[in-house]
């Protein structure tokens, strides 16, 4: 058994690389083992597919999502299996004024149904051109619209990855090197609170806005 790992590549402030990582589990079997050419017309969609235009706007006019990876590991060792990396054709630039330092993100939860850190995934979308609330909080996009399009991103990746591979489906999931599983998302829940991707705050209450994946 295998599962994919997708890495979506970005650029900030001309100086920076980002990038934010997903765990897809097949449903079944790589038929005839991993295609390179379908592989790479799956890292090839997903390189190109649209950003959803609220991750475009907190992302900045600074920074950019500049490709993807794609990786096939093997579901109990890890060991890479195959590998594709795809260039967009075109950067997929953000839109908003920077008004954040770089390291300020938003972060959307993945949770699945096995209880502990095993079964918890955080996503850190880049966000210096978020605007804050009045209190500090998340304002402008709202939090429930930045989850609905983070859910629509994460969906568009797995329709890439079900159209280069037609015969099987995909999951998002959550993968363990320590127990080495790969729960399946069941909801995905976001903060309205900054968080950023250099250190972590201290304890603050937040309100959360949840969805169930994947309908």
């Amino acid at each position: 058994m295998s599962y994919v790992r997708v890495s979506i590549l970005g650029s900030q402030l001309a100086e920076e690389v980002w990038s934010i990582n997903l765990t897809f589990d097949p449903t079944g079997e790589f038929p005839g083992g991993v295609n390179q050419t379908a592989l790479d017309t799956a890292a090839a969609a997903i390189a190109n597919r649209t950003v959803p235009t609220s991750l475009r706007a907190i992302l900045s006019n600074q920074g950019a999502r500049t490709g993807a990876r794609v990786e096939v590991r093997d579901d109990v060792t890890d060991n890479l299996i195959a590998l594709s990396l795809a260039a967009s054709t075109t950067p997929s630039l953000g839109t908003a004024t920077v008004v954040l330092p770089p390291q300020a993100a938003v972060v959307v939860s993945i949770l699945t149904n096995t209880p502990g850190a095993s079964g918890r995934g955080r996503i850190y979308w880049p966000s210096m051109g978020y605007t804050l609330g009045t209190t500090g909080r998340l304002g402008t996009p709202a939090p429930a619209t930045l989850l609905a399009d983070f859910k629509s991103y994460f969906l568009g990746m797995r329709s890439d990855l079900a159209a280069a591979f037609p015969t099987i489906g995909f999951d998002l999931a959550v993968r363990s090197k320590t127990t080495h599983t790969t729960p399946h998302a069941v909801s995905l829940r976001l903060g309205n609170v900054m968080d950023t991707q250099r250190r972590r705050r201290d304890n603050l209450a937040e309100a959360y806005v949840s969805t169930t994946f994947p309908a």
